[in-house]
């Protein structure tokens, strides 16, 4: 199949490679953007640039409206790839480049399946299986994309009815993600922090002053639960101090378990729920930029209810 097209097109996995002319004795330019299927831009994508004539491969990441570039390219044929978490790889060989040109390489992205996800990760599979008896399954639709949540009420009760009240309240409708943290923006700690990836959300700023008291901690040597990948947990401070703000993780933490020292007080976190489907939603909005690691900007919750209503 050619990847040259005169113009780029709209269908999923599509790439196009538009050459049009610039002033002679100019190095060449490759431009483009990448999107998911939607038409959505994703940005946070690793592109790199390869050719023999290189040393080491050039990199570039996309930004918010899903465009990379590079510049100064000397004539030769390169290969460029494109990488984000959550999403299939595509890396396309053979891209001419002449003196003066610019190319114009446009992307779609198709989302990895789960098992692809997690193998990718080098993380077992441990969110496919289906709701369990005592699980109440929300809905949390973001600007990215949905993820479905089914929080334990069985194994913790307070934690999952406080959730709960949030989410038929409407507190979390118009919220955000407004943290996430992987290798680049964590500072590792050993033995007690290592590496931390998640993503952090809360209810919408304005209802702040509406908040619930805070919770007892439900500790997991009581309820049985891990803190494991897809596992949703509240943020606290002290022992007794969640409100409404929750955190998902993207990698093991027993740290975070009852007797980890990630906390000073020994006590863990509460897990209380896990992520059911939509890992890849969580995966894209962890990849989004970070000023330190604050989402830039935040990433919104459009709206969370309980499945079916």
């Amino acid at each position: 199949m050619s990847f040259f097209k005169t113009q780029s097109t709209a269908t999923a996995a599509a790439v196009a490679f538009l050459m049009l002319a610039t002033p002679q004795n100019a190095n060449g330019v490759i431009v483009g953007r990448v999107t998911d299927r939607s038409g959505n831009s994703l940005p946070g994508v690793k592109v790199t640039l390869s050719t023999a004539t290189l040393a080491s491969p050039m990199r570039a990441v996309t930004d918010i409206t899903g465009m990379y570039r590079f510049a100064g390219l000397l004539p030769g044929t390169y290969t460029i790839e494109f990488r984000l978490v959550g999403f299939d790889t595509r890396s396309h060989p053979d891209i001419p480049v002449e003196p003066g040109s610019r190319i114009d390489v446009d992307v779609v992205l198709e989302p990895a399946a789960l098992e692809t996800v997690d193998r990718v990760a080098n993380l077992p599979k441990r969110v496919a299986a289906p709701v369990r008896a005592g699980e109440v399954v929300v809905e949390v639709a973001t600007s990215l994309g949905k993820i479905e949540i089914a929080a334990d009420a069985a194994a913790a009760p307070i934690t999952a009815a406080n959730f709960l009240r949030y989410v038929d309240g409407g507190f979390y409708t118009n919220g955000r993600f407004h943290r996430a943290t992987r290798s680049d923006n964590y500072t590792v700690a050993l033995p007690n922090r290592p590496l931390l990836e998640c993503i952090q959300g809360g209810i919408d700023p304005v209802r702040r002053a509406d908040s619930f008291r805070p919770i007892p901690l439900e500790r997991t040597n009581v309820t049985g639960l891990k803190h494991l990948v897809g596992t949703v947990s509240m943020a606290r401070s002290g022992p007794d101090t969640a409100t409404s703000d929750f955190f998902i993780l993207l990698n093991d933490q027993p740290s975070l378990d009852f007797g980890g020292k990630r906390f000073e007080d020994g006590q863990g976190a509460a897990a209380f729920a896990r992520v059911v489907a939509g890992l890849d939603v969580v995966r894209r909005i962890q990849q989004q930029p970070t000023a330190g690691q604050s989402l830039a900007p935040p990433v919104r919750i459009v709206e969370m209810r309980r499945a079916g209503k």
